[in-house]
């Protein structure tokens, strides 16, 4: 098959989206303006490879939806009020007539082909030296480990967990990419385009993610992938797929040999105001130097969050579970995130409790609660990742050093235990509430998500008790029936 081109122009320091199109790929794709002569210069280069990450922080993916989809979904959190834009996130109510929130596939896709348009042409550009070419393969590296995010993140979304069936389910289109050279498709090779397994796009997000860490600086990028986050990427990947040797290897060399570190229990809360600390292997920026809007990228799941204020939005909230997690270690500085609710400081009249987890990058005295960076990777995840992978190839004691390493930083009380995988999973659900990894981490291992508002009243969608696992259809997403219109081939998810 030949390759899509898609039509890349800088302009007022930006890197242009797609052209118009009525599906998820361009419809007509054009040769209009090639992209070879897009990209002059390095500076060129290095304004379209910041293109790149802008459409992942905002609320339509990791500034919201991808919140949402992993703690929304979970157990973590969820709507204060019975009515309301995140309904259908909590109870799963997907429908493919229901474009608004199946925008993700098209998103997706979207920066996947700005990336390899990117991989296609960034060698293009003269050097004058070997910094410039330095530059100019750290780049090309961070292209390769965002495209692999993409379609690493198609998988989990619009497929069913990988140790459910080795991969057997439907994954990602996954186009042409082996010579990564831009081309053009037909309007009717398009409309025979089929998605892949699972297995297939796994194979595919690793085959980048491997190409990136032979080109990315070892050096700290804050806002960029650089060697350590694709490394920790490589590692959740495996993690997903249980090679668990890999997801070891990979996890315990960030832990080790980086540049990063878990911050003190007394930095914790002060953590999450601040940017580009040492924690933070890789977080998405929105500041006034990430080119974002000044509302955050409009009203994220942070504003939903907040309460401190009268603007705010007070329609999200941590879940009776997720709090009663704490009832037995009081001392965990996680547990200070709970704030029993202030009518006063609220407005709200009614008995509930907020979380106090992202106040707003600090930093910047123009933003506001509404502005959080997005934390993609963090060491803390290197470390309970190595740990869960270690148990399952037999290595208890790094096991026991990688899970203890995190239950003592978050309580100064904590005594070591011996890891398990209920344990490991226990800090995973303690440390990672609001940063979308809870749902992906209960169905990757083939777990349940127990609703029940006989033991929870405000658990609304356990009326009767529900249980949500691997074996249900909406656990993954439908494609939005918009698209079938395009590509008549394209294969739906069962149950849609």
């Amino acid at each position: 098959m030949k390759k899509y081109i898609l039509n890349i122009a800088v302009a007022a320091g930006a890197l242009l989206g797609l052209s118009s199109c009525d599906g998820f790929l361009d419809k007509v794709p054009t040769d209009s303006v090639v992209a070879e002569s897009a990209m002059v210069t390095m500076a060129d280069a290095k304004v379209a490879a910041n293109g790149l990450y802008t459409d992942l922080k905002y609320y339509n993916m990791y500034g919201t939806y991808m919140i949402c989809l992993g703690d929304m979904r979970g157990d973590n959190l969820y709507p204060r009020e019975l009515n309301g834009s995140f309904n259908s996130f909590y109870i799963l109510n997907f429908s493919a007539s229901q474009t608004n929130y199946f925008g993700l596939w098209q998103n997706y896709y979207n920066i996947i082909m700005k990336a390899s348009t990117f991989i296609a042409n960034v060698n293009t550009i003269p050097t004058e030296n070997s910094s410039d070419e330095e530059v100019r393969d750290d780049l090309l590296g961070q292209a390769y480990a965002i495209r692999s995010l993409c379609y690493f993140d198609i998988a989990r979304l619009y497929g069913y967990p990988y140790l459910k069936d080795n991969g057997a389910s439907l994954g990602a289109v996954i186009l042409d990419h082996e010579n990564d050279r831009a081309g053009v498709v037909s309007p009717e090779e398009a409309k025979s385009l089929k998605r892949s397994t699972v297995a297939e796009t796994y194979e595919q997000a690793l085959s980048d993610v491997n190409a990136a860490l032979g080109l990315l600086s070892k050096s700290k990028n804050t806002g960029h992938f650089n060697y350590w986050a694709a490394k920790m990427l490589l590692g959740k990947i495996a993690l997903y797929k249980g090679d668990y040797q890999l997801a070891y290897q990979a996890n315990a060399e960030v832990v080790e040999d980086s540049p990063y570190a878990m911050v003190s229990n007394a930095d914790y809360i002060a953590y999450w105001s601040e940017e580009g600390n040492e924690e933070s292997v890789l977080e998405f920026l929105v500041s006034p130097d990430g080119d974002i809007d000044g509302d955050g990228g409009f009203n994220t799941i942070y504003h939903s969050m907040w309460f401190e204020s009268t603007n705010a939005g007070r329609s999200v909230i941590p879940t009776q579970k997720w709090m009663d997690l704490f009832a037995d270690t009081p001392d965990d500085i996680r547990a200070q995130f709970i704030v029993e609710n202030d009518p006063e400081l609220s407005g709200v009249n009614e008995e509930c409790y907020w979380l106090k987890k992202f106040p707003g990058n600090k930093q910047w005295e123009a933003l506001t609660f509404r502005q959080n960076n997005p934390r993609i990777f963090r060491i803390t995840d290197a470390y309970l990742m190595a740990a869960e992978a270690a148990l399952q190839i037999g290595n208890q004691s790094v096991a026991d050093e990688y899970l203890n390493a995190v239950r003592m930083r978050a309580d100064l009380t904590a005594e070591p235990v011996t890891a398990t995988q209920e344990l490991i999973m226990l800090e995973r659900h303690k440390e990672f509430i609001g940063e979308g990894h809870r749902f992906f981490d209960v169905m990757r291992t083939g777990g349940e998500i127990v609703r029940d508002m006989s033991v929870d009243v405000r658990d609304y969608d356990g009326d009767p008790r529900r249980v949500i696992d691997w074996n249900e259809h909406t656990i993954v997403l439908p494609i939005a029936d918009t698209e079938f219109t395009v590509h008549p081939e394209l294969q739906q998810n069962p149950g849609y």
